[in-house]
């Protein structure tokens, strides 16, 4: 049962079922937007439309309501004979120009066969019947052509199935789908005629895809066998689309996620603090935030992403149809997607070239400020100890560990190294005792001539001794050592220690011994140095003193 309503056209109540009304709709809107694009069709329009209202009030007049859909296509197929204008053109002015020139118009146009997607003959996107329509051809061999082109080994000419895929929604996207009356009649390269156009109107009626004609059986049958393979193809593009769709998106969220990270931990003390971001790890970040290349290319490569996403998306539309062509679009969004993803490219480029020489700047200054922190650490170790640094010149270190005498490698000692000429390093001690006379005794080692201990007595004269000359083996320490073992093998402790150090070859330990210092006003200054306080002598690259020990002797 088909619902009738009642509208009101040009003043007159007319009853009509809703399928008529739809159609009556449809056709009136087509007139006029085709007529719109043309040099005085509004007023044709105008005139079509009144001569509708003229034929429906004939109708009413003879009692044929409420009017259905046959009807409708009876006033259309009236409508369709220009003639028919030139009747309501009558004595005035404006009429009976209009008529003439609908006549005269209707009378030129020829139209000129253009390639269109054909929505009535589609399996995927309408593409190859567009194609076939737009060559004369039956769309079975276009598909025919395409699937051999994609599966056979065809020699010279063989082009993968992505490849053809790709072309295919390439062009899916830039032809237009045949829409519209007038673009289906260029579509089959028929003249655009009023009677063509309402034909076409009232064939599309119903609103469904209407089968080509003129098929044949074996053309029938393979099309069916296509629209099984076709539809293996849609559930296929649309589960690897889908999947390319979630990538892209979690791309673009974690571009603005890091942007946003960078900045804030790139500002933030806390967050670097929480992070447990060590201070050559900071300098990275920092440098990475304040970047320009970084910005330029996060950018780019998102506006790239997402026109990706919005090109994949109108695909899986087009699959599905319901998506328009992009037509013209589609290349101004394929420049913008180059453009982006080369700019981006080129901007990840001079990224990592700009980043290769900071982070040569920024391992510098890491090294550097590592040295000051050590040292500042090393200095803090002397200073704890009642050491004063006199000087240090063309010096990498102040103390070091490893390769104590005793074999204790955890023990830290004075050291200092440098293959500098003018390496200068000397600490002195100040300390308080009781008038006498003392004796002050070192372990000490060096790889060249010149370091020595030394001491001011109470009559300011300087007193020193001179450190043997063993480099990183043997020392006197060391024989002292492998002779107590020899004689007695079942000694532990530092002694077993100091023989098996450095895989029993010791590492140049000797001891050196300042006799006969009198010390008068109870205080008294000791130290160490790499030049011989006499000659300023000095030709090795690192000398070590440790364990200094000041004793009484009466």
């Amino acid at each position: 049962m088909k619902k009738n309503i009642t509208i009101n056209f040009f003043g007159t109540l007319y009853a009509i079922d809703e399928d008529a009304y739809e159609l009556l709709n449809r056709y009136l809107g087509d007139m006029k937007r085709y007529f719109s694009r043309k040099e005085g069709g509004e007023e044709i329009a105008d005139d079509i439309e009144h001569r509708v209202a003229e034929l429906m009030l004939e109708l009413k007049n003879d009692g044929r309501e409420p009017i259905d859909i046959e009807l409708v296509k009876e006033i259309i197929g009236r409508i369709g004979n220009p003639e028919e204008l030139d009747e309501t053109s009558g004595e005035g002015e404006n009429g009976s120009a209009t008529g003439h020139r609908g006549r005269e118009w209707f009378s030129e146009q020829v139209s000129k066969k253009r390639l269109y997607c054909n929505p009535d003959d589609k399996l995927l996107c309408g593409v190859l019947s567009g194609i076939a329509c737009y060559l004369g051809i039956d769309p079975v061999w276009v598909r025919l052509i395409v699937v051999a082109l994609a599966i056979l080994p065809i020699p010279f000419i063989y082009i993968s199935f992505w490849t053809v895929l790709i072309i295919y929604f390439v062009l899916a996207l830039i032809i237009p789908e045949a829409k519209t009356p007038e673009e289906r009649l260029r579509m089959h390269g028929k003249p655009v005629t009023m009677e063509n156009l309402n034909e076409e109107i009232v064939n599309g009626a119903d609103g469904t895809e209407r089968p080509a004609t003129n098929r044949s059986k074996s053309s029938v049958v393979l099309d069916g066998l296509f629209k099984v393979l076709i539809v293996l193809i849609k559930a296929i593009l649309i589960l690897m689309l889908a999947p390319l769709i979630l990538i892209a998106f979690l791309f673009l969220l974690t571009v603005l996620l890091g942007a946003g990270t960078l900045g804030f931990m790139g500002n933030s003390g806390i967050a670097r603090h929480a992070m447990g971001m060590g201070n050559r790890d900071q300098m990275f970040l920092d440098a990475i935030a304040s970047n320009g290349f970084t910005w330029v290319s996060g950018i780019s490569l998102f506006i790239a992403v997402l026109v990706l996403v919005i090109l994949i998306i109108h695909a899986i539309m087009r699959i599905l149809g319901k998506g328009k062509s992009l037509g013209r679009m589609l290349w101004i969004y394929l420049a913008i997607f180059f453009v982006s993803l080369i700019v981006g490219i080129s901007s990840l480029v001079g990224f990592g070239v700009e980043m290769d020489y900071k982070s040569d700047q920024i391992r510098q200054e890491y090294n550097e400020q590592r040295e000051e922190r050590r040292n500042q650490e090393e200095i803090d170790w002397l200073t704890d100890r009642g050491w004063e640094v006199i000087a240090h010149d063309h010096t990498y270190n102040y103390m070091k560990s490893s390769e104590h005498y005793s074999g204790d490698r955890s023990k830290e000692y004075i050291d200092g190294f440098s293959e500098h000429p003018n390496m200068l390093y000397t600490v002195e001690r100040t300390v308080r005792i009781t008038p006498g006379i003392y004796a002050l005794e070192a372990a000490v080692r060096t790889n060249g001539e010149g370091p020595e201990i030394y001491v001011f007595n109470s009559k300011g004269e300087r007193l020193s001794a001179s450190f043997p000359v063993y480099a990183n083996s043997g020392g006197e320490i060391w024989q002292e050592a492998m002779v107590r073992m020899e004689n007695d093998n079942t000694l532990t402790g530092e002694v077993k220690r100091i023989a098996e150090a450095n895989r029993k070859r010791g590492h140049g330990w000797s001891r050196v011994r300042i006799d006969n210092i009198e010390v008068t006003d109870s205080i008294i200054r000791y130290g160490v140095t790499n030049r011989n306080g006499a000659t300023g002598y000095w030709n090795g690259t690192w000398f070590s003193a440790t364990d200094f020990k000041l004793s009484k002797v009466k």
